[in-house]
This record gives structure tokens, sequence and C-alpha cells, in this order.
């Protein structure tokens, strides 16, 4: 593995034509290499580099000797190394320096070469791994893709940065070169969201798990045991069995002296199970009724819906749909359980952990001795420090980002409109509207079109592309509706927690270009929601 560093865009000041960035990149694969082998047979680096020797067919030119021991190669690499701090320490100001290499030689020398050891050929596998690309300069990490891109080299290559470096073509759009001359760009949040099951709440919670138990205090207690998945129905109870009253109450308000909706009306009143769950029974029943009074083809209003016609119109969206609105209308906890932490996480390590370290935080300072077994974290508690973290984030946000003004009022306007369309009262995009989206045809536009073009579209372009950057948008392409594609831009889960939305992806409406623009300059014209 080849990490790169901040001396690297030191370098780019006067090397104007990367030659000395590649010089360097030639000597950090051999070095990496050389201590890859030693590590692979089991012999301590650099002390054994006599004992392992390489040789390939070089081309003409080539800056790496045909055949040379490790040890021959490590100081060969290291004078590079040398050469480079030297140049560095010059005190002034930068000017070109001449010399350099003009190709990336250790790729085909990485790929290639025959490696030797005490016992013989060393039979390995090869996969070469660069990371953390972000740090380098523009000209350098184009420089090195284009290298990369074109020796085609027999061996793996893997390459590693954050968004945050790159650009509106690489962030908006697939790249031209996809599936021919390397596998495209894979971004782990995606990679995650795109496998069903567990494998990502699994992962994260090992990882918290680890963390947990190297805290001070901590022992082996189990985290997640003292995280409650479910409501402290002693305190919340009386306030479900409340909203079942008051749903009753608005239905036959609403429904006049119909007997349409006599049979739903009694299947509700009949529910068993908690608060909860007859709750959630009623306000489904006010979501089918809302929808079906709407129907403009309605007709015999005086024949009496049948229970299989609401079994019929019910879904499982439906159910989670009807959850979040009796939880949001009589504030009650949303986010709370192992996983809903993983679900506000979007798919991002470093958010889940911002998240389950605070709720750790809450669990830890109530353990004073070894043998303290503190009561789980309630779900209320819970929900309250999830919001906080979304709160905190939602505040930094002008500070944290470029274009940080623009971006929040962006987000802001989306978030509202999608609060908007998920509360309408017959709740048509279930579980709820977590985004928006513009079609492809828009997306080329601010793609392809060149600046000069477009220079009043250039500052959503910038914005759009700051926020996918920052995992703040996520982008998906190619979703149908009414035969056009779309590409849809869903909210990150923790701005779905500050406007109380619901953390299930699929619900999206369509915006123009100009709308988005709008919402960027000016913010939402709606009320933003307030949500406890």
């Amino acid at each position: 593995m080849v990490e790169f560093t901040s001396e690297f865009r030191e370098l780019a000041a006067f090397d104007r034509g990367n030659a000395l960035f590649r010089e360097l990149v030639n000597s950090r694969i051999v070095i990496a290499t050389l201590r890859a082998v030693l590590e692979r047979l089991g012999r301590p680096f650099p002390r054994e580099l006599d004992q392992i020797s390489f040789d390939w067919e070089p081309e003409s030119g080539s800056t790496i000797p045909a055949t040379a021991s490790g040890k021959d190669l490590f100081n060969w690499a290291s004078q590079i190394e040398t050469d480079f701090y030297g140049r560095m320490d010059v005190l002034g100001e930068p000017v070109p320096v001449r010399g350099g290499h003009a190709r990336l030689d250790a790729l085909k020398w990485f790929a290639n070469s025959r490696i030797t050891g005490p016992l013989g050929a060393v039979e390995v596998r090869r996969v070469l791994l660069f990371d953390e690309l972000q740090t380098l300069s523009a000209s350098q990490r184009r420089s090195l893709l284009d290298f990369v891109t074109g020796a085609r080299a027999q061996c793996g290559i893997w390459i590693a940065e954050r968004l945050e470096t790159l650009t509106h073509k690489d962030l908006l759009s697939e790249g031209a070169l996809e599936d021919r001359d390397y596998s495209g760009v894979i971004q782990l949040e995606r990679q995650w969201s795109d496998r069903r099951g567990t494998v990502y709440p699994r992962f994260v919670e090992n990882i918290a798990k680890l963390r947990a138990a190297k805290a001070d205090n901590f022992g082996d207690r189990d985290l997640f045991s003292m995280i409650s998945d479910s409501d402290d129905l002693a305190v919340w109870a009386p306030r479900f069995e409340q909203a079942c009253a008051d749903i009753e109450a608005r239905i036959l308000a609403s429904r006049g002296r119909t007997p349409r909706y006599d049979l739903w009306l009694d299947t509700a009143r009949k529910t068993s199970g908690s608060a909860v769950e007859r709750a959630v029974q009623w306000r489904m029943t006010e979501i089918l009724v809302a929808r079906d009074r709407r129907n403009e083809q309605q007709a015999f209003d005086f024949v009496a819906l049948s229970t299989e016609e609401f079994d019929k119109r019910q879904s499982s969206g439906l159910a989670r749909a009807a959850e979040h609105f009796v939880r949001v209308e009589i504030n009650a906890p949303v986010y709370f359980g192992r996983d809903a932490i993983s679900d506000v996480s979007s798919y991002n390590v470093e958010q889940y952990l911002a998240v389950c370290g605070e709720l750790f935080e809450e669990i830890s300072a109530k353990i004073q001795y070894l043998r303290d077994i503190p009561t789980p974290l309630s779900a209320e508690r819970q929900h309250s420090i999830i919001r906080n973290v979304a709160s905190t984030r939602w505040n930094d946000l002008t500070r944290r980002l470029p274009l940080g003004r623009d971006a929040k009022l962006l987000l802001e306007g989306i978030a509202t409109f999608c609060h908007a369309q998920t509360f309408r009262e017959t709740a048509p995009y279930m579980p709820g509207v977590t985004g928006v989206g513009i079609t492809m045809q828009d997306r080329e536009t601010l793609i392809d079109t060149p600046d000069d073009k477009i220079k009043h579209l250039r500052s959503l372009r910038d914005v759009l592309t700051s926020l996918v950057a920052h995992n703040l948008l996520v982008p998906r392409l190619d979703h149908s509706n009414k035969n056009k594609k779309f590409v849809v831009f869903y909210l990150n889960r923790l701005l779905c927690v500050q406007f109380g939305l619901p953390l299930g992806y699929g619900g999206w409406r369509e915006k123009k270009i100009k709308d988005l623009i709008v919402w960027q300059e000016h913010g939402s014209k709606e009320e933003e929601p307030t949500f406890v």
C-alpha cells in the first residue's frame, strides 16, 4: 500500500510537469513492495533485504534496474527520498527543478518482476493500493490516474480517496472509461446500501462493540443490550391510547353520516395488541379513509367497505408511514433501537460512530463500578441524543462546507418540501419522501455543458457537487418514472432526523432545476417544520 500525504501537494509548487512526483511515487511503490515481500516471508524489514532479489525486463530508459537485490533497490529508493526532502528544505521561492521520471516504471516492475527469496521463487498474487488520493494536487491526481489507466498492468490496482476532492464530473457522472479500463468508482456508502440484509449493521456493530470493550470500566458488558428497542409503555401507553381516541373522533367528524367505513372502524376498535399497535391501526384506517374520500369515482356512498377491501389496500409501507405519523403527532420517540442507529448513519461508518459514541457516553456515565448493571437507555433518551447529534451537525453546516450558506439553504428547501409531501393526509409516498429527482437530461446539462454556457447554473452545480462529496445528498442514477429517467438525490439520514422524516429510502418527487435554484438562493417558501 502506498499512502499519499500532504507533502506531495507541496511538491506541486515547483514540479510543473509532475516528473518529480512520478519519481517519488516510483520510490514509494518499490519501498512498499520490499516491505510487503519481507512480511510475506516472515522476515524483518529492512534488516534482511539482502535475502530477496527482483528481476524483470525493463523498457528502454527505465529507471529501475533489471536485476537487483532488495537492499540495492532500497538504497535506490532511499536516495530519491533524500533528494526529495533536500528540495523541500530549500528556502526561498520555489523554482522548477530539473530531473524526475517520465514514466511510472514501478507499476510494471511491481506487476511483472520475478521475486526470489532464500528458499527460491516467491509466488504471490499482487494488488497495489493507493490511499488518500485526496491529498494530491489536481494535476498530480490526474497524472496518476492517466498513467494507471494507460499502463494496463497485469495486477490489481485500487485507488482510494475521499469524495471531497472530486469534481462534478467525477461525482455526478459514471465516467467515460468505466467497465473498459477500470471497474468504476466504488462509493463505500453505495456498496453497503445496495446489499440487502444485515451485512452493514453487523459490521458497524462489531466496531462499536470493540471500541466499547476497550473503554475504561466497561468490561465485558454487551453494549446493545443496554440500548432499548422498545417504548417504555408505562410512560407512553396513555399517550397512544389518547391518540386512538383522537383519530377515531377525526374520522367520525370527517365521514359525515355515511356508513361506508363502519366495518373499517369496527376492525380498528377490535384490534388487539399494545397501545402502539392499536394506534397504528387507527392511523392506517384514517389514511385509507382519506384516500377513499379523495377518489373521484367513488359511488354508492351508502355501501359499507369490507374488511377484505381494507386488507387489500394496506401494506407494510402504509404501516410504517402510519406509525411515523402517529409518533410525530404525539411527540413520541421515533429514532431509537439498534436498527435506527444503523439507519441514521447513511451507510457511513464515521457517522455511525458519531451517533453510537454519544449513546455510549450516556451509558458509560451510569457505570461507576465493575459490577454495575445500568438500566437500558430508554427510547425517549435515545431519540433525544440522536436529535441532538443531527441538530449539532445541521447548525455547523455553514462553517464546514464550501458554499455553506447556499448549501444549507438548498438542503432546507429539499427537506421542507419532503416534509410537506410526506405528511399529506393520504400518505401517497410510503413511508415518506426523502429525496428529489431531476431528469437525466438536466443532469447532463449540469455535467457536460461548457462553463461559459451555463453561468446561471454553475453555482447550483457546485453546491450539488459539494453536498454529494460530503455525503449530505446521496445520488441514485437511472430511476424510471413516466417514461423518463431521473437521478434522485436522497437526503443524508441525519438530515431526515433533523426534519422529522422517516429513515426509509424509495420515496422521491421530481423537481425542476429552476426549483433547486430558488431553494439555493432563498430557501424554502414553506414554513420550516418543527419537530421535537
